[in-house]
């Protein structure tokens, strides 16, 4: 039986969810599971499961990006096996799951899990709300499926004069959209294959109506979009490094305006950086995508490609 929660449980909740949010946004994940125990030690015992796994998605959507599967699947199932099925959270928790396992590349393994957040017509009943959070899942799964894919098992190496060059050559001579071509272009055919495999799959789960509004299988590989698709699958890692107002190159924009940034090569380091740490070798990405930042500038970029939680999908657009 749910238990009313305690003046005293409100308030030091009031405390701890906040310490989380802040604490995954700083990249801290011993905090942020400490966290979420003390959270669950309050909302475990009176029965308030919706509350706890809002926490705790957070916590193993982190955990998905830093490569902690184990912990994060065996969560996500946790979760569901608490949840009533037809609410919110308890999709979340499937998509999630379903992310999990197409980072892993065990792409038969998340279809289950896709189908059932993409099937199920009760939980979203405004259909608009439905139709854009489908969107939303839909372009994350894509994403996920470009970013495990470009993955290399060597570590790669880039030359910093010549990526300095090549950047100053796309800038000067190319479109965005020329650029995002260029990105897709570089794109091995196995994230291709992949992309067009999920996306496929992904779609067919929808209603007819709903599958008209959205581009087809062959539209998604066209090379502008592969592009676009793998630019907004590197943001959600680049974006701390660029765009965290503690972040070294935030700080130095702030107080010191763009041309330092670009003269200092800081936009450089940081996306290489970036891509290192992915095992992402590809030459012609990581031009493409400095390219793109530095004609947006840093202020537009943080702006406009800030990367969304599931949680925030729901927030946001309902």
């Amino acid at each position: 039986m749910k238990q009313s929660l305690t003046e005293k449980q409100k308030e030091r909740l009031k405390t701890l969810e906040p310490k989380l949010d802040f604490a995954i946004k700083n990249r801290d994940y011993q905090t942020a599971k400490g966290l979420v125990h003390d959270i669950q030690v309050i909302l475990g015992p009176t029965q308030h499961y919706v509350r706890l796994c809002q926490s705790k998605n957070k916590l193993f959507e982190f955990a998905i990006d830093l490569c902690d599967f184990e912990f994060a699947i065996s969560g996500l199932n946790s979760n569901r096996t608490i949840l009533n099925r037809q609410t919110r959270i308890y999709l979340e928790s499937t998509t999630l799951l379903a992310i999990a396992y197409l980072r892993l590349q065990e792409v038969e393994k998340a279809k289950p899990f896709i189908k059932e957040v993409l099937t199920n017509q009760t939980v979203i009943k405004s259909e608009r709300t439905r139709k854009i959070f489908h969107e939303e899942i839909i372009n994350r799964f894509n994403e996920e499926v470009a970013l495990c894919s470009l993955k290399n098992s060597s570590n790669p190496e880039f030359d910093e004069n010549e990526i300095e060059q090549d950047v100053i050559n796309l800038i000067q001579n190319l479109s965005d959209q020329e650029i995002f071509e260029q990105i897709g272009q570089a794109s091995p055919k196995s994230t291709k294959d992949l992309i067009f495999l999920v996306y496929d799959f992904s779609t067919k789960q929808l209603t007819h109506n709903e599958r008209l509004t959205l581009p087809s299988p062959e539209q998604k590989l066209k090379d502008a979009e592969v592009g676009i698709t793998v630019f907004q699958s590197i943001k959600r890692v680049l974006y701390n490094s660029l765009c965290n107002p503690e972040s070294e190159i935030y700080q130095v924009w702030f107080n010191n305006g763009m041309q330092l940034i670009l003269s200092k090569g800081y936009i450089k380091t940081a996306v290489l950086s970036c891509l290192i740490g992915l095992g992402i070798g590809i030459k012609m990405i990581a031009v493409s995508i400095i390219a793109l930042i530095m004609k947006l500038g840093i202020e537009v970029y943080c702006d406009r490609y800030k990367p969304m939680g599931l949680m925030e999908i729901r927030e946001k657009k309902n």
